[in-house]
């Protein structure tokens, strides 16, 4: 059946969401908290559009919405209160990868901060962060991009507690923090962040805020040498650029494989849209850790599970539109892709919406 833009599901096409790709360090890291109580890595996964397969290295790339499902997971199997905390206060500088080389070879907490502020997101961040200064307080500011919903807790707490410890590292004395602001409600394990922040901290706030004294920005950095600061950057620009590459072509690719009007086309038809030779195509999907037919499957995944939470077509109906050549191959497929059948994934859909 042919597809056009007309009858794609909602939100299926909308390429600067799919912009912000995330490291799967943090993911690796919940995964292993998890396991620890029992939880397995399908638990974990499961309606998430994701596999073991996905989340095999830190360096593993997921998109913005497959860790925010894996994290609100997280929180609603962990028995752990305050898990994002307890992650956080664990990580160590080499969890930060080259972004925490690069912070040892600043001169000033100043000059770190404004370091974080510019490749954060090679680091896994998942919040946009600023820094404001108003006479003599300093604010940082994080923004998530998009609603992180159920996950919003677990990723700030993991978040702030994690760039405390590494500005502290760093400084090698306390963070003089003023406050904490943080736009959710108070959650019952509360009395935890004055362990772990010891400041006064403001709940369902209007923004999330950690707010310290101005003249740490000025602090010293010992360990700090030019040589190594230049080399640092250079590599994490060229981190920042691989994860924005990578998104920019293998979203061009799905979006033309969305957008085809003869079904699912073959590498042929896309390399030719792209004005590339299809060995071409091949060499460069292969270059970022993927493969035509890992996308034409990643697009009937993403497809079927918007098909299913977003409309009320019969499963047979969705099936056909993706090509499969009854139900039962597709509940196979699917349940492959996700971990639960198309019919779970409809109710459990409809379970959180409403």
């Amino acid at each position: 059946m042919a597809r056009d833009q007309a009858s794609l599901p909602p939100g299926v096409v909308d390429a600067p969401q799919q912009t912000w790709m995330v490291p799967a360090i943090n993911v690796l890291l919940v995964r292993d908290m998890l396991k620890a109580e029992n939880v397995s890595e399908f638990e974990l996964l499961r309606g998430t559009g994701t596999s073991p397969r996905d989340i095999q290295s830190n360096d593993a790339l997921l998109t913005f919405d497959q860790v925010t499902s894996i994290m609100a997971n997280a929180a609603r199997l962990t028995r752990t209160p305050g898990l994002g905390l307890i992650i956080g206060s664990r990580e160590s500088l080499s969890d930060w990868g080259t972004l925490g080389y690069a912070l040892l070879s600043c001169t000033t907490i100043g000059e770190a901060i404004r370091t974080i502020l510019k490749f954060h997101q090679t680091a896994a961040s998942m919040v946009e962060i600023f820094l404001i200064q108003e006479g003599n307080l300093a604010i940082l500011d994080l923004c998530p991009p998009k609603p992180l919903h159920a996950a919003l807790p677990l990723i700030l707490e993991e978040h702030l507690v994690a760039t405390k410890k590494l500005l502290e590292l760093l400084a090698e004395r306390t963070l003089p923090i003023v406050q904490l602001n943080l736009g959710y409600d108070r959650p019952d394990y509360h009395r935890l962040y004055q362990r772990f922040f010891d400041c006064p901290v403001l709940f369902s706030s209007s923004r999330h805020q950690l707010i310290f004294d101005a003249s740490f920005l000025e602090q010293p950095i010992s360990r700090s040498n030019s040589f190594g600061a230049k080399l640092a950057q250079q590599v994490c620009n060229e981190q920042l650029a691989r994860q924005i590459h990578v998104t920019e072509f293998i979203t061009q690719v799905r979006n033309l494989i969305l957008l085809t009007g003869n079904d699912f086309p073959s590498a042929e038809q896309i390399a030719a849209k792209l004005n590339i030779s299809s060995r071409t195509l091949r060499n460069r999907l292969k270059h970022h850790g993927t493969s035509f037919q890992a996308l034409l499957d990643a697009t009937r995944k993403q497809l079927s599970c918007s098909y299913l939470s977003s409309t009320r077509l019969p499963i047979d109906d969705i099936a056909r539109l993706l090509n499969f050549s009854d139900r039962s191959n597709f509940r196979r497929a699917f349940k492959a892709w996700v971990g639960i059948t198309p019919g779970e994934y409809r109710q459990q859909q409809l379970h959180q919406q409403g």
